[in-house]
């Protein structure tokens, strides 16, 4: 697979975590309405549910999320990537997952008082191929590998 089929997507702040549903569940938190919407309109919802690889690269207090999917209908494969910082409600989720997780969406407010407020989205999908792994693991995976890459020298590929 050579980089012109594939889209990389790293314009969202971070991760959140929902854990006490049926199932953990996964946030992808993100700062603008209409990108909230963008990313479900144009990308998601023409990810199918059981093809989405959602791999975290755990390093010593780090850990880097990629998560992708090859979509028929977008001719594509879309990368989603981001480096984060290891916190006690991603140890909780690692612990929690159990063979399925949601995928959600949320709108990031952040408010005049510089409190903060989430606005969870209905729009899911549903997560079957989530793997913990270690860095020596990801050169396994050949997009796991371009995403840390291009998380590690961003300007130079």
């Amino acid at each position: 697979m050579t980089d012109s089929k594939i889209d990389w997507f790293d314009d969202f702040l971070g991760l959140g975590y929902h854990l006490y549903d049926v199932r953990p569940v996964l946030l992808l938190l993100i700062d603008e309405r209409k990108k909230v919407a963008n990313t479900w309109n144009r990308i998601l919802k023409y990810f199918p549910d059981d093809e989405i690889k959602a791999i975290f690269v755990e390093t010593d207090s780090k850990y880097e999320f990629v998560l992708y999917c090859e979509s028929r209908i977008l001719q594509s494969t879309w990368v989603f990537f981001k480096s984060l910082n290891v916190s006690e409600h991603y140890r909780q989720f690692k612990e929690d997952y159990d063979g399925a997780a949601v995928l959600k969406l949320a709108l990031y407010i952040k408010k005049k008082d510089n409190s903060t407020e989430l606005e969870i989205f209905k729009y899911q999908k549903r997560l079957t191929n989530v793997k913990f792994i270690k860095e020596d693991e990801a050169q396994q995976d050949f997009i796991v590998a371009r995403a840390l890459q291009k998380l590690r020298n961003p300007k130079g590929i």
